[in-house]
């Protein structure tokens, strides 16, 4: 059959819209098909923090982008979290990113994908988060992708102070010994402490006494533990960075902590007998409570109606650059990760400053992205969070348990008098390096 010229005008007009149409059909779909593989197949996250948090989280990450429904979390209790891991690793089904407190990165290191620098250059990483957060960083890449920090606070009791005199919490050291503790600190005839200004001294009754020392030695000019060149660690907690100190920081540290439980000191105010700090605080028995910022909401559910306020921690009176303590978290990828890009999305994402701002108000910790700090709140306790995540540091803990308990008898060994404080300080710092 001979086509006529009209028709054949006509078919060509239609082969050209069908050509057109899988044109338009195929971009359309490669499009698609990349948004969707963003995060790849899945990506499964492992850590201590409330599911419910997460999920809701995870759930307002979805509206926005629905390639997100990939990513799933599981909570796993902390007391197992490191057993559950292992055996997870070991049985080739691992998670492919874990929730990671600062304190366990040394421990998990060697399981863990550093984020290469020309993926996310340190001077990226300066300008968008906080200094303490560089904990993170190594020589080889980034370990984590943070996103909060929980500093340690100074909470106190605002009746204990106000029918002793005193109208606000104390900014300085000096301030707390010579003034505060003094006025709040109760003893009776046979210097029995009735009321406590501070729980410093002891460690077995004090909730928070490897932060509190850990606190004082940074104050004092610790170095901290440090990347050596061959890609391990030095540790220099009793080397000061300052050139001329009056003494070690990690002695400096104890000799203060400790002078708190000397039964012959003017600022004796704790011993082993009390209870445990955090207890005698809610209890309404202690004027000054050292915890993290988290803790606020618990304290406030234990009692009601118990008349308490946060504050930024003490500095020293001459102090040029201040200090406070701090757990960082982020987001880190595992050598054992079958989507190792896809987990890295899904970090940006959480960690991006609308849902970094949502999950640690949800967490009750502070932000470590500067532009979330500089926003500011106006919460009275995020607000002192925001500033003490400014100036926050943590510390390369070997093993957080193992530490702990070689703080603990440095600590009882100087109030015991088995010790004098250089040499329980020597045989703590010969004992941790036994752990790196």
């Amino acid at each position: 059959m001979k086509l006529r010229p009209f028709q054949i005008i006509l078919l060509a007009v239609f082969v050209l819209l069908a050509f057109a149409s899988l044109i338009i059909l195929s971009t359309f779909k490669s499009k698609q098909s990349a948004a969707e593989l963003v995060y790849g197949n899945s990506v499964t996250i492992w850590g201590t923090e409330d599911k419910a948090v997460i999920d809701r989280l995870f759930l307002n990450i979805m509206q926005e982008d629905k390639a997100f429904s990939v990513v799933k979390y599981r909570k796993v209790d902390a007391a197992s979290f490191d057993d559950e891991l292992l055996n997870a690793i070991a049985e080739d089904r691992s998670p492919d990113m874990i929730i990671l407190p600062s304190d366990k990165l040394v421990s998990y290191r060697s399981k863990l994908v550093p984020i290469p620098y020309t993926t996310l250059p340190i001077r990226t990483f300066r300008d968008t988060y906080v200094d303490g957060a560089e904990i993170f960083t190594f020589h080889d890449g980034v370990y984590a992708v943070p996103y909060g920090v929980d500093p340690l606070l100074m909470y106190w009791n605002r009746d204990i102070f106000a029918s002793n005199g005193l109208a606000q919490a104390p900014s300085t050291w000096e301030d707390v010994v010579a003034n505060v503790v003094p006025r709040t600190t109760l003893r009776n005839a046979n210097r029995d402490v009735m009321q406590s200004g501070i729980a410093f001294g002891e460690y077995r009754n004090v909730f928070r006494a490897a932060d509190i020392i850990m606190l004082l030695a940074i104050q004092s000019g610790s170095s901290g533990v440090t990347e050596n060149e061959r890609g391990g660690y030095t540790l220099g907690l009793n080397n000061s960075v300052v050139s001329v100190a009056a003494r070690p920081p990690l002695e400096a540290a104890i000799e203060f902590y400790t002078n708190f439980s000397n039964a012959n000191s003017a600022i004796y105010s704790w011993n082993r007998s009390l209870p445990v700090d955090i207890e005698a605080f809610t209890a309404g028995d202690l004027a000054m409570y050292f915890g993290r910022g988290s803790e606020a909401a618990g304290i406030d559910t234990k009692n009601p109606n118990l008349n308490f306020d946060m504050a930024m921690v003490p500095q020293g009176g001459s102090a040029t650059t201040q200090r406070v303590f701090g757990t960082f978290y982020g987001f880190a990828i595992l050598r054992a990760s079958k989507n190792a890009s896809g987990a890295y999305a899904a970090a940006l994402r959480i960690t991006s400053a609308k849902f970094a701002n949502e999950l640690t108000t949800a967490l009750n910790i502070a932000p470590v992205r500067r532009d979330l700090v500089v926003a500011g709140s106006s919460d009275p306790y995020r607000f002192v969070m925001l500033q003490s995540a400014l100036i926050a540091r943590g510390w390369l803990d070997p093993k957080p348990e193992a530490s702990r308990g070689i703080f603990q008898q440095m600590v009882e060994d100087v109030v015991s008098n088995r010790s004098r404080i250089g040499k329980a300080v020597s045989d703590a710092i010969s004992r941790l390096v036994l752990e790196y």
